[in-house]
């Protein structure tokens, strides 16, 4: 099946509107949904339901939410602040000023790490707790989103060709990696992700992913494709790296062997995320298809989304879609 008049209607658990063009800022985990509604409005939904737990104020059009442990942290771009919520309640636990136009945001251990987006701002490291300064870069840097791994923090600037690590709690470099083609640039979203404690891949160049162990800061090249990819980071489930192509292909690359499992053909290009359900992966296409990849092929359900953003798993078989006009959890039969 090809298109949308010949996909099957997928089942919904339940839906929520966001009053709201544009796409929509959502965070998953420990049960909770936390989603950017009504323009100035963020809300702690029941990943099993979409009941509301909390709604409180924010801000406009937050640059990112993350949420890991029983916190939330978000970046709201019309406010110069980095705010830190409880996640069960929605209270405010922190809030800290920094500069204008700071971008990303990443938490790893007891840090929140900020800024450094399109060398607006210096890359700031905060205590998780306090929100309180640990160290900060002498001037502004332009840095890829940074990952942490091997207990020092991957940063690299878009465009060069080496990968620096610094040391978590102080910010000082620990090593260089000399690189064997330019970073890829993909702005807001990651071009770095960790697979697991001590390795990272992150992509160089018009189609390559490489492979670096950030304990020691070796690196070997770990995937080319035959035609170039998207800018953005692999998605990881388990032991598939899912590589987005610029035709709008998805090839899934065994993490062990660095050969290929599973290939999902051009079209309407996939959005973030990958969530594995059982023995098969769920993948949905910008307009509104959601597919369901397993040993035998690839299958197609219609959503009742006109435009699909990102895709986030809840729980087995079910995944939330977050698009044109709201949230979907939906689940394929």
């Amino acid at each position: 099946m090809t298109g949308r008049t010949g996909a099957r209607r997928v089942g919904v658990r339940w839906s929520r509107p966001s009053h709201m063009r544009g796409r929509q800022a959502v965070a998953v985990a420990s049960g909770y949904v936390v989603a950017h509604e009504r323009g100035t409005r963020l809300a702690g939904l029941d990943a099993a339901t979409g009941a509301a737990r909390w709604d409180v104020p924010l801000g406009a059009w937050p640059r990112a939410v993350v949420v890991a442990g029983d916190r939330c942290w978000a970046l709201p771009q019309n406010r110069d602040e980095v705010d830190c919520l409880d996640l069960r309640t929605g209270e405010l636990v922190w809030r800290t000023a920094v500069p204008p136009f700071t971008g990303h945001l990443v938490v790893a251990g007891d840090t929140v790490l900020v800024g450094g987006w399109r060398g607006y701002t210096a890359l700031r490291a905060l205590h998780r707790e306090t929100g309180t300064l640990r160290w900060a870069t002498a001037a502004r840097v332009a840095t890829l989103r940074p990952v942490v791994a091997g207990g020092v923090v991957l940063v690299g600037t878009p465009g060069a060709s080496e990968l620096r690590m610094l040391d978590l709690g102080s910010g000082a470099e620990v090593r260089r990696l000399a690189l064997p083609e330019p970073l890829a640039d993909s702005d807001d979203r990651p071009t770095l992700v960790a697979v697991d404690g001590d390795h990272v891949l992150l992509r160089c160049g018009p189609g390559t992913v490489w492979r670096v162990h950030a304990g020691s800061g070796d690196g070997e090249e770990f995937f080319r494709a035959e035609a170039g990819l998207a800018p953005d980071a692999p998605c990881v489930t388990g032991t598939l790296a899912w590589l987005r192509d610029s035709l709008g292909g998805l090839t899934a690359v065994d993490l062990t062997t660095g050969g290929v499992h599973r290939r999902v053909g051009p079209g309407d290009p996939p959005v973030p995320g990958v969530a594995p359900a059982g023995d098969c992966h769920l993948v949905a296409r910008r307009s509104g298809i959601l597919l369901r990849v397993d040993d035998d092929g690839v299958h197609e359900w219609a959503t009742a989304l006109r435009r699909i953003d990102s895709l986030h798993a809840l729980g087995p078989g079910t995944v939330l879609l977050a698009g044109a006009g709201g949230l979907s959890a939906v689940s394929p039969p």
